[in-house]
């Protein structure tokens, strides 16, 4: 629902606004791996994850604990890099693997007293019992004035409240969680004489589900002056002012919300227009900015919480607070805390906490920024036909957009390489995108 005013008897300012709910739909592609997981045995395919088998050889070491031995007998690790070969690891499959298949075939559909997931003691992309409706509250208001015949100006303001956004596939198992040094899944690890055993109530892995629990919020305001096409150019001018704020993913499975923070750059031009130059001749103009993105640093391979992360965003910085408030000094001192009262502990998983360092040169992160440009030539014969010839040029100053930096910090090593704040990619080649200068000429016959 909405309204429009005009706000003077000439009729030249007008003031309008609207409320809306709107309900977002589900992808069928994720229902399909429920059914199979939650039907008889054999109604579908499933995942079957690498903790269902068991470790036959001697001197397997895991890399993401510390190196510590993984039993003969044990379940696989689940997420962590041990230094188990493919070869090795195609034996276990080919010793094994026959087992699982047969126990997961299918046998007497119509029986439902046996589970797939019973057996697989494992299951992903289920539905949680509550799924409510993913879906968004638009609210806005703006006042728009006419400044002249041919111009416009006009003031916006938005809101956007999305809830019960979709957070992805959360492990509600808790697979990973690690307690005094132990896994502690919320149902008990499997025995390895049991980890097949229909009616045993134990877990060999993550059980995910598809969770609706995110929220964001959106402010923005919109400035635009448009003037329409008189006295051969026309031309409009856009200034977005954006506050937007959401979940960062799920960084502590203890306390989602811990990953609230900003989203998105702040800052947003474009221009546009054309210009009617005479004698068959016409100029078209597009201009996009847009500002840097907030970000977090993270350290790969730490679990501080044992919660079943193992990458640690850097303390001392709130959530996406780089770019956003804090920057490269902030950045600084909080590696030097982290080098000075993190590194060298033991974490969660008995791992000792590496130092990290930051290379001599990074960026964090880039602005966008782009020009286009097109001459157009008309030639008109009998009043009935016309042919428009065109050159375009994209990207006029080849600016280069650049992207593909990881922001994930480097680990001291003997041979040090940073990627650390180094780019890695362009925006790619695609007319109008922002990538690299491209020139395309061509024409147009209409009748």
């Amino acid at each position: 629902m909405g309204f429009a005013w005009t706000a003077d008897k000439s009729n030249k300012t007008v003031v309008r606004g609207g409320f809306g709910i709107y309900y977002d739909t589900e992808l069928l592609f994720r229902r399909l791996q429920e059914r199979a997981f939650l039907g008889p045995v054999g109604n579908g395919r499933i995942q079957f994850p690498n903790t269902g088998f068991l470790n036959i050889f001697p001197g397997i070491l895991n890399f993401s604990r510390g190196g510590v031995p993984v039993p003969v007998g044990s379940a696989l690790p689940s997420g962590e890099l041990t230094n188990l070969t493919l070869g090795q690891f195609n034996q276990i499959y080919a010793a094994q693997g026959g087992a699982v298949a047969a126990a997961l075939a299918p046998k007497n559909l119509t029986d439902l007293s046996v589970r797939a997931i019973d057996i697989n003691k494992a299951g992903a992309q289920l539905y949680p019992k509550d799924y409510p409706t993913q879906r968004g509250l638009h609210f806005n208001l703006g006042v728009q004035h006419q400044l002249r015949s041919d111009m416009v100006l006009s003031v916006d303001f938005v809101r956007r409240v999305y809830l019960n956004t979709l957070l992805g596939e959360i492990d509600r198992n808790r697979y990973g969680r690690y307690i005094n040094g132990v896994r502690s899944p919320v149902i008990p690890v499997c025995p390895a004489a049991q980890k097949n055993t229909p009616g045993v109530e134990c877990s060999n892995g993550p059980i995910t589900f598809w969770t609706p629990g995110g929220r964001s919020v959106y402010n923005a305001m919109l400035v635009k002056l448009d003037k329409r096409f008189a006295q051969r150019y026309q031309f409009t001018a856009s200034y977005a002012l954006t506050d937007q704020h959401g979940y960062n993913g799920i960084l502590d499975q203890d306390h989602w919300n811990s990953s609230w923070g900003p989203q998105g750059g702040r800052h947003i031009l474009n221009v546009s227009g054309i210009v009617d130059l005479g004698w068959g001749f016409q100029l078209g103009v597009i201009s996009s900015t847009g500002s840097k993105g907030p970000l977090t640093v993270f350290v790969d391979g730490v679990s501080l919480l044992g919660d079943g992360n193992t990458r640690a965003p850097l303390p001392g910085i709130p959530i996406n607070g780089l770019n956003r408030g804090y920057g490269k000094a902030d950045l600084e001192k909080a590696v030097a805390n982290w080098n000075q009262n993190v590194a060298g502990k033991p974490d969660a998983l008995g791992k000792v906490i590496p130092k990290v360092v930051l290379p001599s040169n990074y960026k964090l992160g880039d602005s966008f920024n782009s020009q286009d440009v097109r001459l157009t030539k008309s030639f008109t014969w009998k009043e009935r036909y016309k042919i428009s010839a065109f050159g375009e040029c994209f990207n006029v100053f080849n600016l280069a957009n650049l992207g593909g930096r990881s922001f994930n910090l480097d680990q001291v090593q003997p041979t040090q390489t940073f990627s650390f704040g180094q780019a890695t990619s362009r925006a790619g080649q695609v007319f109008g995108s922002g990538g690299p200068r491209a020139i395309q000429v061509g024409a147009r016959f209409s009748f």
